[in-house]
């Protein structure tokens, strides 16, 4: 299963990203899909104590996402995507994912407006293309793939 992960957790960034980017919101069972995969990553494990540490670091993203929904314009679905994320990042990656996050979080913006002053269309399906918005799943999603694929 652990082999398999990474493949599984790549769809679910790319639908999530694709999903938020044409309707502006993430749906519930698309959220949990992580943790499923995760809770089936345990149960396969040999060891599943060896999960304790991603665990600890999933919950404080979880701690940090929910003050970032009550103050800023994090919504509930992306603060559920970062912490099923956060499970399967390992605490030696951590650091390197935050700040692919950081920088795909401020470079995206920037690239959302650009996007939305050249091809803006009022009546258009696809949320990225009406609104001036940051869906929050892109930047999740880049770092998700970089961490699996790249560091």
């Amino acid at each position: 299963m652990a082999a398999y992960a990474p493949f599984l957790m790549s769809l679910i960034l790319i639908a999530a990203m694709v999903i938020e980017m044409r309707d502006g919101r993430l749906p519930n069972l698309l959220t949990m899909l992580p943790f499923v995969v995760f809770l089936a990553l345990i149960v396969t494990a040999p060891d599943p104590a060896i999960f304790a540490g991603r665990l600890i670091g999933a919950a404080m993203v979880f701690v940090v996402g929910l003050v970032l929904f009550a103050v800023a314009g994090f919504g509930a679905g992306a603060v559920k995507l970062l912490t099923g994320l956060a499970l399967f990042i390992p605490p030696e990656d951590a650091l390197a994912t935050f700040a692919i996050f950081i920088v795909t979080m401020f470079g995206g913006t920037f690239i959302i407006l650009q996007v939305h002053k050249r091809f803006a269309a009022q009546g258009s399906k696809w949320v990225i293309l009406n609104k001036r918005v940051l869906p929050m799943s892109l930047p999740i999603g880049i770092a998700g793939l970089c961490a699996f694929w790249l560091i």
